[in-house]
């Protein structure tokens, strides 16, 4: 099966949010609509089928994500599935400010944010990770993959602005504790944490941010291309159903279409279409092929 994300389902966030969900929806449509010209027909009635993946793109659809997953029976016929699954990445805070940050988040990003939730994770970066040590992560969960690259694009120059401020203060720190900790006073940095203003200053780390959609889907669920799959669908008020089959294992016989594209370019540069010229496009269809030269 094929996948492809980003499917619309439709949620209102002021008036951007409005058109970038038109403009979503009118491509979702657009591609149903080519992707029926090649027999690839989204499921509509309840039932049950087995393919072979193809593909996987992603979309959004009611402005909630989705990774459409494309299939191809073993007498050769199509259908496509679209699985909504919601996009995340984890955050790392101060010890002890995961309560106060999640509040703080989940109030300054409120219509963005579906779900917060602390979960422990093996931290390869503390000294002890390999006898078993887990930290505390803030997962943020988004209804769409727009979503999530929103939050993150506010949340990033927090974590950078503090790393940089810890990697600074680390020495002076250290020292400092050390001395009032010998004249009888000791500094408790957990509840000093605890009252700043901003509470993106205790954001000092993000993890798994830059893990692609489908790819993050496809790792979690743990649903891949080139695998024979049985496919339930109950009816659009239902999440389809996807489980492998892994009985079966002669591959159906696909329709393959190879291309390249050979260019001019100035030296160490990529192909500028402004001005470079195509010098020669070769194709291949199930190992019959031709090519075109530019005389």
């Amino acid at each position: 099966a094929e996948l492809k994300a980003d499917r619309i389902l439709s949620r209102d966030d002021g008036p951007s949010s409005s058109v970038s969900a038109l403009k979503r929806l009118e491509r979702s449509q657009w591609t149903d609509k080519m992707d029926s010209r090649f027999g690839f027909e989204r499921l509509k009635e309840p039932g049950e089928k087995t393919g072979w993946i193809t593909w996987c793109p992603y979309e959004d659809k009611r402005l909630v994500s989705a990774v459409d997953y494309y299939f191809i029976q073993d007498d050769g016929s199509r259908f496509k599935v679209a699985l909504p699954y919601k996009p995340y990445f984890y955050i790392a805070t101060r010890k002890g400010c995961e309560r106060e940050v999640s509040s703080f988040l989940s109030k300054k990003f409120q219509g963005k944010i579906a779900k917060v939730e602390t979960v422990p994770k093996e931290d390869l970066d503390l000294p002890n990770h390999l006898v078993g040590l887990k930290r505390n992560y803030i997962k943020l969960s988004f209804n769409t993959v727009e979503d999530l690259v929103r939050v993150r694009k506010d949340v990033s120059p927090a974590v950078k602005k503090n790393r940089e401020q810890g990697h600074a203060s680390d020495a002076y720190t250290a020292m400092l504790s050390s001395v009032l900790q010998g004249g009888s006073v000791v500094i408790d940095e957990e509840e000093a944490s605890k009252k700043v203003t901003d509470q993106l200053d205790n954001v000092v780390d993000m993890r798994e941010y830059d893990v692609p959609y489908h790819i993050r889907l496809s790792i979690d669920l743990k649903i891949h291309v080139a695998h024979w799959y049985n496919v339930r669908y109950r009816g659009s008020a239902f999440p389809v159903e996807i489980s492998r089959r892994d009985d079966l294992v002669e591959r159906p016989d696909p329709v393959v279409l190879a291309f390249d594209i050979e260019t001019t370019k100035l030296p160490l540069k990529f192909p500028d279409p402004e001005t470079d010229q195509i010098m020669m496009i070769s194709y291949m269809i199930d190992g019959q092929g031709d090519r075109f030269r530019r005389c």
